[in-house]
């Protein structure tokens, strides 16, 4: 094979951030459609790096490799690091990364580090037909993206490697979930680096509470009843603006909350370590969307129709 593309979905959480972090940690997460690609083209003399981001072409040779877990191509270089440790990468390739989720201040909290990690653990499997099950991709993906931002719980590349929406348990389970609503984005254009963020000290009341809310959202998912999941996903919102510091509850995203989820049809929670970035919304109907875009965008902040990620395998 001389040339192989591979398009990534990028990631929202639905329910249990920080608990998730550890161990037998509950979350929910789905995978979004997204713009962000990696391509793996032959090469002959030596490997090379390039993407549409603000970053320089980087070149490397497979015959001495070395692991670089620094500098703008880190997860790049550790997760083909860690695909060589599984197997023989016998041949030198031109490897291009397109995307339009941002970078650094401008990142749009789809879970762009996860998208790398996976697409290139993806692309190399395809390009050197190492036929790696979907559950070795996910672990080589998942220990390469935690190595190098030096915290998380996988929960972000498991949903992004595994596809669709997915009840995840860490270091455990990966099990797919069906959301029969609507989902779309809001976009606050605040960045925030997750990894900062996971480090801080938990109560493990907070960890027991967000795993029963967790489990209650699964099942009202199950049982397609919108008024229960829309009940348990503002509980799991409240608790984390409970237990988290000042700061987790930006402006905007106070409003967008108090703006959505004041209607029925609609249920709203910020995704993910919070200070800034998105909210996921699901809405049990449509009608009502365009008065919401407008009203939203009023105040600064966009309202995106999304499509959930296709299931792979």
């Amino acid at each position: 094979m001389n040339t192989c593309k591979i398009d990534v979905p990028g990631k929202l959480f639905i329910a249990g951030e920080y608990a998730v972090t550890r161990s037998g940690g509950l979350a929910l997460v789905t995978s979004l459609e997204s713009d962000f690609q990696v391509s793996i083209t032959a090469a002959t003399e030596f490997s090379l790096l390039r993407t549409n981001v603000d970053m320089p072409d980087y070149a490397f040779s497979m015959k001495n490799f070395k692991p670089e877990r620094t500098g703008p191509w880190n997860f790049v270089m550790t997760a083909i690091e860690y695909v060589r440790k599984e197997v023989r990468l016998n041949k030198e390739f031109e490897l291009e990364i397109q995307s339009e989720l941002g970078l650094g201040e401008n990142k749009k909290g789809y879970g762009s580090s996860a998208c790398v990690v996976v697409g290139v653990v993806n692309a190399l499997n395809e390009f050197f037909r190492l036929n790696l099950s979907l559950e070795q991709r996910f672990r080589l993906a998942g220990q390469a993206h935690y190595d190098v931002q030096g915290s998380g719980s996988r929960g972000d590349v498991a949903a992004i490697m595994y596809g669709g929406s997915i009840f995840y348990e860490n270091h455990q389970r990966v099990l797919p979930i069906n959301i029969p609503w609507q989902p779309y984005v809001v976009q606050t254009d605040q960045s925030s680096k997750t990894g900062e963020k996971l480090k801080q000290e938990l109560p493990e009341a907070f960890f027991e509470k967000s795993d029963e809310l967790v489990i209650e959202i699964s099942t009202a998912i199950d049982m397609q009843d919108f008024a229960l999941f829309k009940e348990k996903l503002l509980e799991n919102q409240l608790l984390l603006i409970n237990t988290q510091p000042k700061g987790y509850m930006t402006e905007q995203l106070a409003l967008a909350l108090n703006i959505i989820n004041s209607r029925p049809e609609l249920a709203g929670k910020i995704s993910g370590a919070g200070f800034g970035e998105n909210i996921i919304l699901f809405a049990e109907h449509e009608e009502n969307i365009a008065e919401l875009r407008a009203v939203l965008e009023a105040e600064g902040m966009k309202l995106e129709k999304a499509r959930i990620g296709k299931v792979n395998e």
